[in-house]
């Protein structure tokens, strides 16, 4: 009888990413738990048990199964997608013990990464603060989502170093900046001020964390906050513009940016009739074809459900979402709901190759660019599932033509005379594999029976050999 898996809380997620720093715990692999993909960044984080659940999961018989809450922190790591694999396959060469010590192991050498200094004068301490601030505000500046590398390429390589950056040089500076203060907080005063400032920052440092680590991002999702740094200048006698000030200036920046997206590329669609603005951020697109679109323009960094609602209180008769800020993203909820009321929510790119379709086409648009990424990670799992000798496996259906779908559907083709037993057994391989990307429907033809069907859409693509 299958075990169903509870959900690891969100808050026990976030300490485990806490712990392994973005990296692999097994320290004889240590890989980082994300791999670069044309432009985009797919995640091969894999929280794994270290005594599994049920009677029947690996290292379940060990004499701590019946007392340790199996999903507990203190039962989980954080592995890369092929060492969890190994660990539970080959569940004997992998002991509890022996993963506890990867996980102690890890730690002290994340830890070792953060030694922090005794201060106990409040303008040295400030002063460590303001460089560390000054560093990240640099590189927000010129690899950011609204820096000019970014914003005349669009994304591309840009968005792969401002990716890099977050990850090599912010996360660990906000982690820094948390340390010092707290570490020292007993050497001032109390109530220490500066202390009560910090708190505030964390929130925003731990949902940046998680946004740039997981694939859960967090709807509710922390701005940096202005008055922070603010403070800590003021503290120094550092001239800085109030926060008030400075977000109206960052609210007038991000808005001629759109201005520019909209100068740049959608007033010159060969689609695109003619578009004047509405207000600040909504305008009026009259397409060649004779439709009419009113289409919302934010710069919001991840678009929800909630931003979504925000937006109908504001205008319901929006037809269309614009996210303009490059390194933006939306999510599939959010995206599911716009199709279900007959709303496009695109990226910048995503709008400008949609509008050049109709109904279900024109809503569910899909870039070429991600359908050749779901080819190639197709291609990866069909090899991984290790096919037997003499098959094909084909791919088709909405997975590749839609941006949500609803199942994978897959062939394997096979050369007569086979042996049925081991197509079955590369079948339930391949299931296995592919429900990493949802959920497979796979189905079996011979090739004389595959050279006569008729599919209803001209995407059949060959993902193995």
């Amino acid at each position: 009888m299958s075990v169903a898996r509870k959900t690891i809380p969100v808050n026990t997620t976030r300490q485990l990413w806490g712990q392994c720093g973005g990296f692999c715990q097994n320290p004889s692999c240590n890989k980082p738990l994300f791999r670069e993909v044309s432009d985009q960044v797919v995640s091969i984080a894999n929280v794994a048990h270290v005594i599994g659940q049920g009677s029947s999961g690996p290292r379940s018989d060990h004499e701590l199964a019946e007392f340790i809450d199996r999903d507990g922190l203190a039962n989980l790591i954080m592995l890369c997608l092929e060492c969890h694999k190994i660990v539970d396959e080959l569940e004997k060469l992998f002991s509890v013990e022996q993963m506890f010590s990867w996980k102690t192991s890890h730690a002290g050498k994340i830890r070792s990464l953060f030694v922090i200094p005794k201060i106990t004068d409040e303008h040295e301490l400030l002063s460590e603060v303001n460089d560390i601030l000054e560093e990240n505000s640099s590189i927000f500046r010129e690899c950011g989502p609204y820096s000019e590398q970014i914003l005349a390429g669009l994304g591309g390589d840009g968005l792969k170093v401002w990716r890099r950056r977050c990850l090599d040089t912010i996360l660990p500076n906000n982690q820094r900046i948390i340390a010092l203060i707290e570490t020292n907080k007993r050497n001032f005063p109390y109530p220490w001020k500066v202390y009560s400032w910090m708190l505030e920052y964390k929130i925003h440092a731990d949902a940046f964390q998680y946004n740039c680590l997981t694939d859960n991002k967090v709807n509710d999702y922390k701005l940096f906050p202005r008055s922070f740094e603010y403070r800590v200048k003021s503290r120094l006698g550092i001239e800085c513009k109030p926060p008030a000030a400075a977000q109206q200036e960052e609210l007038e920046f991000r808005y001629n940016t759109i201005q520019t997206f909209i100068e740049r590329f959608l007033s010159r669609h060969n689609a695109i009739e003619c578009l004047h603005e509405l207000n600040r951020g909504t305008m009026v697109v009259k397409l060649c074809d004779g439709r009419e679109l009113t289409v919302f323009v934010t710069n919001t960094y991840y678009f929800t459900d909630y931003t979504l609602e925000r937006v109908l209180e504001v205008d319901p008769a929006i037809d269309a979402i614009i996210c303009s800020s490059p390194a933006a993203r939306y999510s599939d909820s959010a995206k599911r709901q716009c199709i279900e009321h007959g709303i496009g929510l695109f990226m910048l790119g995503e709008f400008m190759g949609a509008i050049n379709f109709k109904g279900e086409q024109y809503l569910n648009f899909l870039l070429r660019a991600d359908r050749e990424l779901r080819e190639f990670q197709l291609k990866d799992l069909s090899r991984q599932a290790k096919p037997i000798p003499g098959v094909r496996v084909y791919a088709f259906g909405s997975f590749l033509r839609r941006r949500l779908h609803a199942d994978i559907d897959l062939m394997i083709v096979y050369e007569e005379p086979a042996d049925r037993s081991e197509l079955e057994a590369f079948e339930a391989r391949l299931q296995q594999f592919v429900k990493r990307l949802g959920q497979p429907d796979v189905s079996i033809a011979s090739a004389r029976e595959f050279a006569s069907l008729r599919l209803q859409h001209d995407n059949l693509t060959q993902v193995y050999p």
